[in-house]
């Protein structure tokens, strides 16, 4: 008797082993519960686009299965959503972002603020989960212009519009003012990128800087008509799909400007990424980067991307994290090189 009561104890212990073994800690967190997702850009642009499929597709990979919900926080090219997420969101896994490659180079060249008070975060602390685009920056205008090439901005005035000094949709043409001896004019104010391409329906602007994706996500009936003339990309090397229009990189014969730009440039190997809190668990972030990665992969959700017009060419989280630290690491003469251009261009 005794025999078969040390048997049943052992089962007993055998199965509760198995039980604790096969427990999901992670999983047991995430049902039933929302992540908020919170995008730094006006809702209806290319960051919102990819946004809302693409947490469709992270809650299918998610232990526990939660539920994503999109939040737009728009403001500062990312930073004020990045702000809330490190001094107000909990950093449990329930709040994520997606903000813009400029985060972590606003702590280096405080294009914000002067003496950094606005920037609440360090951009190495941030838990890096991944991007699910690396694409540059392109100057466009529209079809009525009188603007062919970029040559044509040296003497034609044309007005690009702008969410803000500190957006990469200002930042570039700008630089391209100092570094080519361009003329254009770049205006302020607006919402998001869909507030801009109206205004060039209108007329009220001729031009805009953006992400190359974005007019195939916001406007392919404008790529496949011929609406608008591409003059300039602000990536490293000329991308396939525009090989016949030059980088800002190629056209500038300063080899100073040209490390300048190089580190400028790695924003764009991060474009849209998404982040957690510091401090969040490991077991958390290994979950998210997880979901994250197998939705990049997935056939369904690649052909929604692709219907849609987005161009997904991802990188992970841990890659997200080795891009910043190269730009928090950069030499300090090239940074303040880029300062120096930015102030002279009209930004701070």
């Amino acid at each position: 008797m005794s025999r078969l009561r040390d048997l049943t104890r052992f089962l007993a212990i055998a199965v509760l082993a198995v039980s604790n073994a096969q427990a999901d800690p992670v999983a047991d967190y995430y049902k039933g519960r929302n992540v908020d997702f919170i995008v730094g850009a006006a809702a209806g642009g290319g960051f919102d686009q990819t946004a809302r499929p693409m947490t469709q597709f992270m809650s299918k990979y998610m232990p526990g299965n939660p539920n994503f919900v999109v939040r737009n926080m728009p403001g500062g090219a990312g930073v004020i959503m990045t702000n809330f997420l490190v001094s107000a969101a909990a950093a449990d896994g329930t709040v994520i972002g997606m903000g813009t490659g400029n985060i972590p180079y606003e702590t280096r060249l405080n294009m914000l603020s002067l003496d950094g008070k606005n920037i609440r975060y360090d951009p190495q602390k941030l838990a890096w989960i991944g991007t699910p685009v690396r694409e540059p920056q392109v100057s466009y205008v529209w079809h009525a212009t009188p603007v062919n090439t970029w040559e044509d901005l040296r003497r034609e005035k044309v007005r690009f519009g702008a969410t803000a000094a500190s957006g990469d949709n200002a930042i570039f043409p700008a630089l391209a003012n100092k570094l080519l001896a361009l003329k254009s004019e770049i205006i302020t104010g607006y919402r998001g990128v869909s507030e801009i391409l109206l205004a060039m329906e209108r007329g009220e602007l001729e031009a805009n800087n953006s992400a190359y994706s974005t007019l195939g996500s916001s406007k392919p009936h404008w790529k496949r008509d011929g609406k608008v003339r591409y003059l300039m990309q602000f990536g490293i090397e000329r991308i396939p799909e525009l090989s016949d229009v030059p980088t800002l990189f190629e056209l500038v014969q300063d080899e100073e400007d040209k490390k300048m730009l190089r580190f400028f440039s790695l924003k764009f190997e991060m474009h849209r990424p998404i982040y957690a809190p510091p401090g969040l668990p490991p077991a958390r972030l290994a979950a998210l980067r997880s979901a994250f990665d197998k939705t990049m992969k997935d056939p369904e959700f690649l052909a929604i991307a692709d219907k849609m017009g987005l161009w997904i060419r991802p990188l992970d989280g841990a890659g997200v994290a080795e891009l910043v630290d190269e730009i928090m690491t950069a030499p300090q003469p090239i940074v303040d090189r880029l300062r120096r251009a930015l102030e002279d261009s009209g930004i701070n």
